[in-house]
């Protein structure tokens, strides 16, 4: 049970949730390591060559590379700066698809191989020979986390707003570890990037899912480095980022920066980059939010700010019912976000 169940009084008859068991990767012993987790190189469907894909990507700082292509397996080594862990992008049929054909995708990090036949629906199997493009499918998301668990491999949801994934056939789904909330690519070609809807509905449903961001990069002069996941790794190597992934210590973001979250007796401390809303997000009604200028809503107190008056660091307190449970959203002055795992 979290900590959050003993806080707060609820009205007589009111049953108290059970609490999502959460994480605080701020607290914990490592470093951080700034991840690319979904991506593509000319091995399916991207335009980079993937040892150049890497390249690019420790040009722009990243640690962390895990190349998913589509069904195939992009096999490139660490270079000095970066890590790669290997990756794919896999397929499994949607129970109640909204037009022929459709599938939904996950990733998957980790793996040795990839299956020839993975059991689906051949009917939703098909191949691009112009784009290198192919899809295969498990016949459910749970096949496939069975398969990638042989590995010890780790499962997240790949962009389940952009695939207008049915929400019935992701609850019914077990094993994953978590989805992808946001997705660079998705928000900039469509504005279906941000999938925290579907994110919410697990949790409030009492799943333990975690999130990442990423940026889904085909094409690197529009997506590389549009999204990204900050992961609190014990050590620089591939079984550290996988436990990380798999325990859900991580934050992720395609703006702003989360400095520290500390849960307190009766409160929750969050310090980030300069930001305009900082927002304590729950089931229902039960979130708050701190926002700066006109219209400002202030439901906790303003530690610091910078020269600028934009938040750097805020106070929730908890004063109210307990929830299933609470994540932290910063909001910097461009509207772009940063989100935190469950606390």
């Amino acid at each position: 049970m979290s900590a959050y169940v003993a806080i707060g009084e609820s009205a007589p008859g009111d049953q108290v949730p059970e609490s999502i068991d959460g994480v605080n990767p701020f607290g914990a012993q490592g470093e951080w390591l700034r991840c690319a987790l979904h991506t593509h190189s000319t091995v399916s469907d991207g335009t980079l060559a993937p040892e150049h894909l890497v390249l690019a990507y420790e040009e722009q700082g990243f640690d962390v590379v895990a190349i998913t292509d589509h069904w195939r397996l992009a096999q490139v080594p660490s270079t000095q700066r970066v890590l790669t862990i290997p990756a794919a992008e896999l397929g499994w049929d949607i129970e109640h698809p909204h037009y022929p054909r459709q599938s939904a995708e996950f990733l998957v990090y980790g793996i040795d191989h990839i299956p020839d036949d993975p059991g689906g629906d051949r009917a939703n199997w098909y191949t691009n020979p112009a784009e290198n493009y192919e899809v295969r499918t498990f016949p459910d998301l749970t096949a496939g986390v069975s398969w990638a668990q042989t590995m010890g491999a780790v499962v997240y949801v790949a962009h389940p707003y952009w695939t207008q994934l049915p929400l019935d056939d992701l609850l019914t789904q077990q094993g994953f570890a978590g989805i992808e909330v946001f997705n660079g690519s998705c928000h900039e070609e469509t504005g279906r990037g941000d999938s925290s809807v579907w994110w919410d509905a697990l949790l409030a449903s009492g799943r333990r899912a975690f999130g990442i961001g990423t940026d889904d990069q085909h094409y690197p002069l529009f997506e590389l480095g549009t999204g990204w996941t900050m992961v609190r790794a014990a050590e620089r190597s591939q079984e550290a980022v996988l436990d990380a992934l798999r325990d859900g210590m991580a934050y992720f973001s395609h703006g702003p920066e989360i400095h520290h979250i500390e849960v307190v007796e009766g409160a929750v401390e969050v310090a980030c980059s300069s930001a305009r809303s900082v927002l304590l997000q729950s089931e229902e009604e039960l979130g708050l939010a701190i926002t700066v200028g006109r219209g400002g809503r202030r439901q906790g107190k303003i530690l610091s700010t910078d020269s600028s008056g934009l938040i750097t660091s805020v106070r929730f307190d908890l004063s109210f019912a307990p929830s299933r449970y609470r994540r932290v959203t910063v909001v910097d002055a461009n509207g772009r976000r940063a989100w935190s795992n469950p606390l």
